[in-house]
Formats: C-alpha cells, structure tokens, sequence
C-alpha cells in the first residue's frame, strides 16, 4: 500500500520520483516500466506521482536533465578554472567524468534510445546542455594548444575522441572486473594525455 505523502512535499517528493524512476527504466527499461510501477515502487499513489509529473515521459526527461545539470555543474567550472593549466583542466575533467558516471550509472540513460520518446521542445534543452560540455572540453584544449601544452592539430577532432572515449567506459566498466575504476581513471588519464601531447 502506498504511504501517505503530503502532496505538497515539494523537491523531497519530486527527486525521489526521479531516483526510483532512473532506477526502474535502467534495471527494467522505459518501455516495460508502469507509472503504477514507478508509483509503488517509490511507495506513494499514482495520483501523488501525477501531482509531480504529467506523465511517464515528462519523468524521463526530467531524469536526464537533473543528471546533465548535475554534471555539467560539477565539471564545467573546473574545465574553466583559470587557476590549473589547459593539462590539469583536462585530467581532472577526465577523473569526474569517469567517477560521477560510474556513481550514478542508474541515471545516466542512453540518450540516443530516447529521441525518439521525447519530443523536440523536450530534447532541446538536454542537447543544449551536451554541447555546453562539449564546448567546455573544446575550449580547454584549444587554450592548451594555444599556450603550447599541446600539440594536437585538430582541436574538433580529438574533442570528439576524448569524449566518446569517457562516454564508451560505462557500457565495459565494471566493478567486478580486473580494474578498478581508480586504475580506469589513471590509464585514461594517460591515454588522453598521449592523444593530445
């Protein structure tokens, strides 16, 4: 029997919707998940599921862009810090990347396996909000090739390899694997390091 939340439980309600849902369409996938299912499993009623989000669809999508935004926050500032080199930009953006994906998998969906669930008002943003990251990476290692740092010739190109290089990790990695995610994040520091030298 679902618990009796306030309806007016605000943010609290909302993000537990959103964490039992990224959970439910990673373990299940979108298309076999209910918003009945959804509903008991974050243990509240439908109705209550409905004051928060119109319909399953709208909850994808805010899955996705909470996550995007997250991220984008944690990792953009430091690809712009003007206190580290265009290198330690790089290499620390290469450790978070890994981490934060690896710590919050379940919410990290395929976002090309949803475009065609979305629509365009919806896809915008959360498109927008790659190309932010996309253009932090990419102006990162221009200024180090600028500054000399390094010596990569096509600035487009190696931004495009190192992040499908980052993004291909969480569909190989795992914990009970030979490495550990700390021994991932070291060689792909390395690997990285080597594509832009």
């Amino acid at each position: 029997m679902a618990r009796k939340l306030s309806l007016d439980g605000g943010p609290s309600v909302a993000e537990e919707i959103l964490t039992g849902a990224a959970r439910l369409f990673y373990d299940r996938g979108y298309d076999a998940t209910s918003i009945r299912d959804l509903a008991e499993t974050i243990g509240i009623s439908s109705s209550t599921l409905y004051h928060h989000y119109t319909n399953k669809q709208e909850i994808l999508r805010a899955v996705l862009h909470r996550f995007m935004v997250n991220f984008n926050a944690a990792i953009i500032p430091v690809l712009r810090d003007p206190a580290l080199s265009a290198t330690e930009r790089v290499r620390e953006a290469t450790r978070m990347h890994l981490e934060i994906t690896d710590e919050r998998r379940p919410e990290l969906l395929r976002f090309t396996q949803f475009r065609n669930v979305l629509d365009e008002a919806q896809l915008r943003p959360l498109i927008q909000l790659q190309w932010d990251y996309h253009d932090a990476v990419k102006s990162a290692i221009k200024e180090g090739r600028d500054t000399g740092e390094f010596t990569v010739d096509d600035v487009d190109l190696a931004t495009m390899a190192i992040l499908d290089m980052l993004n291909g990790v969480r569909s190989w990695f795992s914990h009970s694997g030979a490495l550990s995610m700390n021994d991932v994040v070291q060689r792909y520091v390395t690997m990285i390091d080597k594509l832009l030298s």
